[in-house]
């Protein structure tokens, strides 16, 4: 019996979990993630990540690390990483913040983190194909799940004068650390009259840009400014922050390398 049990605890542990975030969806709505922002989300990574080395160390007498690091656990996790993807890819932005999204990535990036410990190395030394795709991948989903908290997303209404102030999706109030002033505004129309193209000239500081909707202005990288619409007292620009985005670039490259050493791999034992 106490086998038996043992057995499926894990099943039973992960069950209860979706259950519970599920709830929680629905009672509470999104998950808050402005309560994890920098440095709190470095330390519950940090926090994280020392549970799961520790984890590791001490597999043999965990059921649940066990089952985490079996062929089910993984099939499991590329199962949730395919129904995120789809989520995230078939709903509006906010799903990204949904208590479900947030479980399943953290759910992947754990069974992805035990699979690295066990694997990055073998008998005949560093398994580097393998330690540089999966570590892409770890990158690329920690970047999008701790560094969550940090985007934002700000709205402004900028006009003939200069100004900083932004509003967050809180409706607080933030400042830039430059100016924005639009300068001028230029709607393109078609030959039926519809309007098809709409470009503001808008001066950041000293340096005058063309900012054209979804085609966004780069002020650096990591943050985008986006045309919105125009009334009567200017046009609305809409400045996203991504700090984390330069790990996330480092992670798709080092999946895109991970690929390319495979596909070299491959060729070199067809010449072979």
């Amino acid at each position: 019996m106490k086998s038996i049990a043992t057995k499926y605890l894990p099943h039973i542990v992960l069950a209860v979990t979706a259950t519970l975030l599920f709830t929680l969806q629905w009672l509470c709505g999104d998950f808050p993630l402005w309560l994890f922002a920098a440095p709190m989300n470095l330390l519950v990574g940090a926090l994280w990540l020392v549970a799961i080395f520790e984890g590791y160390r001490h597999r043999a007498t965990l059921p649940f690390v066990q089952y985490l690091l079996s062929a089910e656990a993984s099939y499991t996790a590329l199962a949730v990483a395919a129904a995120v993807s789809l989520v995230l890819g078939l709903q509006s932005e906010p799903a990204a913040t949904s208590w479900p999204v947030v479980g399943g990535l953290l759910y992947l990036l754990t069974v992805l983190s035990l699979v690295i410990l066990r694997g990055w190395r073998n008998t005949s030394g560093v398994r580097w194909r393998f330690l540089v795709t999966h570590c892409g991948l770890w990158l690329a989903v920690a970047s999008l799940l701790f560094g969550a908290p940090d985007k934002q997303v700000l709205r402004m209404q900028v006009g003939e004068e200069p100004s900083r102030e932004a509003i967050n999706e809180r409706g607080e109030k933030s400042y830039l650390d430059y100016e924005l002033r639009l300068e001028k505004f230029d709607m393109k129309e078609s030959a039926s009259g519809t309007p098809e193209q709409f470009r503001a000239t808008v001066a950041v500081d000293d340096k005058l840009v063309d900012i054209e909707v979804n085609s966004p202005y780069s002020h650096h990288y990591g943050e985008d400014i986006y045309l919105v619409s125009y009334g009567r007292e200017g046009c609305v620009l809409q400045i996203v922050r991504e700090p984390w985005r330069a790990l996330t670039t480092l992670g798709v490259g080092l999946l895109l390398l991970g690929a390319f050493m495979l596909f070299m791999q491959g060729f070199q034992t067809r010449v072979r």
